[in-house]
């Protein structure tokens, strides 16, 4: 696989991230985009959930781009709670489906306090054609603008999630006008260390069958 260190700007400010691709000229690819945990608790692009979906979709045939969130890293500005962080996002979707290699195919994906920016923001909607959710909180999904979505979207969390209750979770799902796949893993925490080989079948599989 081939990395490329990449730079964008959205809102006024500058932001890194890092475009992973198969290296067999076998494309054009789908894009998918994945956005990183709680930057106040050391989340960034190079954490383990993302960087293993990032390289693990790229080796089944998927561009992906990680970036890190303004104020982490070497990207410009300061944390918002979520407010703004979803720009970064939108302009993260759009080099992705300009970039050479990748077709009209594009996903979406977060992980913790990346799904609640992707949950928070029906603007990201229209600009991917499928999202996913790794270990989102309830109360991201309790309020999401998504519930009125048609845009295909799977949730993956673990039953040991302190943050996630399960059980509140699928029953919440019932009141999405087109219900996310809901994927449950046993014996998983919010952290998915160690579990990581679980995890990335299950969303290599989601965007296959929705981006392929």
């Amino acid at each position: 696989m081939r990395q490329s260190a990449i730079s964008f700007e959205a809102d006024g400010l500058e932001f890194e991230g890092v475009v992973t691709q198969p290296d067999d000229g076998s494309g054009p690819w789908p894009g998918v985009v994945i956005c990183h945990p709680h930057p106040l608790h050391g989340g960034n692009m190079d954490n383990n959930v993302v960087l293993a979906l990032a390289l693990g979709l790229v080796e089944n045939g998927f561009a992906t781009l990680r970036f890190n969130f303004r104020g982490v890293g070497g990207s410009q500005g300061v944390h918002t709670k979520g407010e703004k962080e979803y720009l970064e996002i939108l302009a993260a979707l759009e080099l992705i489906k300009s970039w050479p290699d990748t077709n009209d195919k594009t996903g979406l994906a977060g992980y913790s306090f990346g799904t609640s920016v992707i949950l928070g923001h029906s603007e990201l909607y229209a600009e991917a054609d499928a999202i996913a959710l790794v270990s989102p909180s309830f109360r991201s999904v309790e309020g999401t603008p998504l519930k009125e979505s048609k845009i295909p979207a799977l949730i993956v969390t673990g039953d040991r999630d302190r943050l996630v209750d399960s059980t509140q979770l699928d029953a919440e799902l019932a009141g999405f006008s087109n219900a996310p796949e809901f994927k449950l893993f046993d014996g998983v925490d919010h952290f998915w260390y160690g579990q990581e080989s679980r995890l990335v079948p299950e969303v290599d599989r989601f965007f296959s069958d929705k981006l392929k």
